[in-house]
């Protein structure tokens, strides 16, 4: 086979999936960039992984959405019903609610060295022993909440003040022990402490960075401001690469000193139309080698027509892509479930609706509901008036069932669009069971065009490794 190009000759070449997701224009204009990656990213050897699914660990929390941490060797879960529940590996699960979380907002932790303190919008509650209660009466109520060398931090929402406590001594706050984040005249609205001990305090117009200060009478000291602010509270991300969240542009940024890196240009247009940004967030959630950060708009509107917008950023390339959940009365995709993420003991959790799911590569499905993976090219110009008269897909085969039933056996279907006519009928071929090792798919004869975007799904449970397609082209003129 030849990746070359040669005029009025038939042969094989290469079709370009190893682009980047581009999602900044309109799709009927794109050439070159590949236009859907959905439940799947782009894997470091150039082809597309699908993303793991979701197995049930626990269940019966309640509520509609559950947030984790990790403390004492065991999975701290809160609902947002204010219950929270200590998890054991084996799933046991025990109630710990003394003192339920209020405020409505999403839980954030800060551990301590014999203590959890939580906040969600309403009193600070601490869990050191069997049971929640209030950190301390004079506590300020707080959407954010963050530890630091013995100190805790808390914002004051809206206004530019943070309160701390004297090291060591979380139960006593004195109201005189408060900083002004002043550097510009804005709300604080999150707060974290990054890997590297600096902590960092936002609010829509601003970001200053703080860090702890040897002296009895300024206990913090601020190096330096930034002209960028963080728009989507729970967004502000760090991890030992940098600090990241969406600003008051709409870029999903890394925050680097007193600049801003534009982290999402190949998604720009997608998020200036995001329709609600409430409740969005973001986590890290590294999986298979891959370093990855996944960014949820839960009541924005999506392509389906339903509500959930999901993302993954490979940061190390800039690569996007989109996870779906999906819709069992309308059919159709739809949020994917998550609403946090936690490692721990090794594996991957996920909170969901009512309780804690397994990451795992094990399934593909989502807690029982389809998870279809699926890639759409651009439309694809570079072959010029051509003929195409087979299509071989390179896929990771012999995934499916031991039994001979032939409809149970997995497919893979693909579809063109010529001319950008529309798409054709979904074309299918088996992906093997089990010693089936061979990798090359192929599919006919497609027709002739001008242009050439095709569409690949596989929506049965079982692992997909897309390594690439190359297509038996002859151009037909000039």
């Amino acid at each position: 086979m030849s990746n070359g190009w040669y005029p009025d000759m038939a042969q094989w070449a290469d079709f370009p999936w190893d682009t980047k997701m581009f999602v900044s224009s309109d799709e009927a204009i794109l050439s070159k960039a590949v236009a859907a990656v959905e439940n799947a990213y782009a894997n470091a050897a150039g082809g597309m992984s699908r993303f793991p699914g979701l197995t049930s660990f626990v269940t019966g929390l309640g509520g509609n959405r559950t947030y984790q941490t990790a403390f004492r060797g065991n999975l701290i879960a809160a609902t947002d019903q204010g219950r929270v529940y200590r998890i054991d590996r084996s799933g046991t699960v025990t109630d710990m609610t003394g003192v339920p979380l209020s405020g409505g907002k999403r839980t954030i932790f800060a551990q301590t060295d014999d203590q959890l303190v939580m906040a969600a919008g309403g009193p600070l509650l601490q869990l050191s022993g069997t049971r929640t209660k209030r950190l301390a009466p004079t506590a300020p109520e707080s959407t954010h909440v963050a530890f630091i060398d013995g100190y805790l931090v808390a914002i004051e929402p809206f206004s530019g003040r943070f309160y701390y406590c004297d090291p060591g001594e979380y139960t006593v706050w004195n109201p005189l022990s408060m900083f002004s984040a002043n550097g510009k005249p804005d709300d604080l609205n999150s707060l974290v402490v990054t890997p590297f001990r600096e902590i960092l305090l936002a609010g829509q117009d601003s970001v200053e960075q703080y860090e702890t200060f040897a002296n009895g009478n300024q206990p913090f000291a601020r190096r330096w401001t930034t002209g960028t602010g963080v728009y989507a509270p729970y967004t502000l991300l760090a991890d030992e690469t940098g600090t990241y969240g969406i600003n008051s542009r709409f870029e999903f940024a890394r925050f680097v000193g007193q600049v801003t890196e534009d982290q999402s240009a190949n998604v720009a247009l997608l998020f200036e139309r995001v329709d609600d940004w409430t409740d969005a967030w973001a986590a890290e959630c590294g999986i298979r080698g891959q370093k990855l950060i996944m960014l949820q708009m839960p009541n924005a509107s999506n392509a389906y027509g339903t509500k959930g917008l999901t993302m993954l950023l490979d940061y190390r390339n800039k690569r996007w892509s989109f996870l779906y959940g999906w819709d069992d009365v309308d059919k159709r995709p739809a949020r994917w479930p998550g609403w946090s993420i936690q490692r721990l003991w090794g594996r991957m959790f996920v909170g969901v609706q009512g309780g804690i799911a397994e990451l795992t590569d094990q399934s593909f499905q989502l807690l029982g509901k389809p998870y279809p993976f699926l890639i759409r090219s651009a439309h694809v110009d570079k072959f010029g008036a051509s003929r195409i008269d087979d299509v071989e897909v390179r896929i990771k085969r012999g995934g499916g069932p031991y039994d001979n039933d032939s409809a149970r056996m997995p497919r893979i279907g693909m579809r063109v669009n010529r001319d950008n006519m529309g798409f054709d009928q979904w074309m299918f071929e088996d992906l093997g069971r089990p010693g089936e090792r061979d990798m090359m798919i192929r599919f006919g004869s497609v027709g002739s065009a001008d242009t050439w975007q095709f569409e690949i799904a596989v929506s049965d449970n079982v692992e997909v490794e897309f390594s690439g397609m190359k297509i038996q082209v002859e151009r037909l003129s000039w």
